[in-house]
């Protein structure tokens, strides 16, 4: 049911990952993420093939936080537009947020060592929960090599999973 990672050891954090189908009430838990209510971040699932991705730029985001070095104002927008090849802020959140009539959404929250707020905030989600292996049921792989600009060539020499982290780790490289 859940996808749980250490983040970088210096900042003693760790990541756990919820995927949620049949979801109700989306246009309410965007609200309270936009309005910081609700800390966790909300992501399409339709655009992620792993949950390693989710880990990377989750781990990118706390090094940022830790650094005082954000691009965005808090931690779960952070996540979103580390998930994006794009430096565009507001694309990055409106490609990989959900919108208001989304169904399905992977919930990531970051706790410190110790922490357990999962509970509480799962709690505001009106969906069923659904184990994590079924994520490759919600994704869409049309979508996620157009969103990070994957040709089929190079999967004959690489993984998608591989071109995705590769993108997500050189971002902050090769933007112009």
């Amino acid at each position: 049911m859940i996808y749980k990672a250490e983040l970088d050891f210096d900042c003693h954090k760790s990541l756990s990952l919820f995927l949620l189908k049949d979801v109700q009430n989306a246009a309410e838990i965007r609200e309270m993420v936009t309005k910081g209510t609700l800390h966790c971040c909300v992501i399409k699932p339709c655009l992620i093939v792993h949950p390693f991705q989710i880990v990377i730029a989750a781990n990118k985001a706390v090094i940022s936080k830790m650094q005082d070095r954000m691009t965005t104002r808090t931690l779960s927008t952070e996540i979103l537009y580390n998930l994006s090849i794009s430096r565009n802020i507001t694309q990055s959140l409106m490609k990989f947020g959900i919108g208001e009539s989304d169904k399905t959404m992977l919930v990531s929250i970051i706790e410190e060592a110790g922490e357990n707020r999962s509970e509480i905030i799962l709690s505001h989600f009106k969906g069923v929960l659904c184990p994590i292996e079924e994520l490759c049921n919600f994704s869409d792989e049309v979508l996620i090599k157009m969103a990070y600009k994957i040709k089929d060539s190079e999967l004959e020499v690489s993984s998608l999973t591989d071109s995705i982290i590769t993108r997500i780790v050189t971002s902050d490289f090769t933007s112009v």
